[in-house]
């Protein structure tokens, strides 16, 4: 109990270690699956590549550290507006007086949730605009925090298999009762290039984030046959992961399941499992 109390102290606070925040949190199985890899390939990261995801309602069940569980539900509209919300949570953390003892004189749980809202546009010569807003609030026993993020992001595509996006994430702050702090925007160029002949989209990120850079590579097999395969790393000087994933396509539907390694197992690893409906 004790490794999920402190995984979600360090999760709502904005003081924990580069190593932890850099660590990929499972708002889906798709992103999960690619290390958070997708400036230039995946909506979720850059709110411009909206307009390239066919409409859908999904959910995801997620399993963050030390078994800190959520879900989100995400639906991309016909006229491609994006809605989501998000949860984290954990119920069974130990309450113990002021003298210890090994019985917990009860339970208290900690929770996070986020609402999300996402829009794109089309500018001229392919270049495309979006912006996503989070609106997010955190409860720890008594405790309560709020605030909210801007992403703002930019995708060009060069040709019919190559792209390049520029993202700037993360501008917001957050709010207690008697605190209020500015967070840290994090900066990021990404690639995208689909290698048809050998059926392999390849993608590949450059992050700063609190003055560390981050290098994401991603490679996704782009098969006719339903089932594809997914793989993504993350490296830094403090930080390393690498996950696997798989997807699954049936007609109108598409399952994926995710599941990132990182350097600190004592943690444990997050793992994502979504379903899309296609309409």
């Amino acid at each position: 109990m004790k490794i999920k109390l402190t995984i979600f102290i360090l999760f709502l606070s904005l003081s924990f270690s580069i190593g932890l925040k850099a660590l990929v949190i499972p708002q889906s199985a798709s992103l999960l699956s690619t290390s958070g890899t997708g400036i230039s390939n995946n909506y979720q990261v850059n709110p411009a590549l909206l307009l390239n995801e066919k409409n859908h309602v999904s959910f995801s069940k997620n399993i963050w550290l030390g078994d800190v569980s959520g879900q989100k539900i995400c639906l991309i509209s016909k006229n491609k507006t994006y809605f989501s919300f998000e949860t984290l949570s954990v119920s069974d953390i130990e309450l113990r007086d002021e003298i210890a003892n090994d019985t917990p004189i009860g339970f208290f749980g900690a929770y996070w949730y986020a609402l999300e809202f996402n829009k794109a546009m089309t500018f001229k010569d392919d270049l495309n605009f979006g912006y996503k807003v989070k609106l997010n609030l955190s409860k720890l026993y008594t405790n309560s925090m709020r605030g909210y993020t801007l992403d703002l992001g930019l995708n060009k595509l060069i040709s019919d298999n190559f792209s390049i996006g520029f993202l700037v994430k993360n501008i917001g702050k957050e709010y207690s009762s008697d605190l209020q702090v500015s967070n840290n925007p994090s900066y990021g160029l990404g690639i995208n290039y689909n290698l048809d002949d050998y059926k392999i989209i390849v993608s590949s990120d450059l992050l700063n984030q609190d003055n560390e850079n981050f290098i994401k590579l991603s490679a996704q097999t782009n098969l006719n046959i339903g089932l594809n395969f997914i793989f993504g790393l993350t490296h830094s000087e403090n930080y390393k992961d690498f996950s696997v994933g798989l997807k699954l396509d049936l007609r109108d539907w598409s399952i994926v399941y995710g599941n990132l390694s990182h350097d600190n197992a004592t943690l444990g690893n997050p793992s994502s499992i979504e379903i899309k409906k296609y309409f």
